[in-house]
């Protein structure tokens, strides 16, 4: 099974709950492929989070790299 990263975000906001993780939907084929583009492209991505979020974003927490599995077990952490 090939495995395969996201660029996550950890973001607080408005909502109920009010912190959860949010990916991208470019998957990169490794995790060093995926920081490369996070430590390039940092303000870029935070300016498009927020866009995309409108009035609901509070904060980004933390940007980082992992499968979709991944983000779904922390989601399911955090209540949602």
């Amino acid at each position: 099974m090939i495995k395969v990263f996201f660029i996550t975000a950890l973001i607080h906001t408005t909502m109920t709950p009010d912190t959860g993780w949010m990916q991208w939907t470019q998957s990169y084929a490794t995790k060093e492929a995926c920081h490369e583009v996070i430590w390039k492209d940092f303000d870029q991505i935070h300016a498009a989070i927020k866009i995309h979020m409108g009035k609901k974003i509070v904060g980004i927490l933390e940007l980082r790299c992992m499968s979709y599995s991944e983000a779904v077990k922390r989601n399911s952490d955090l209540g949602h």
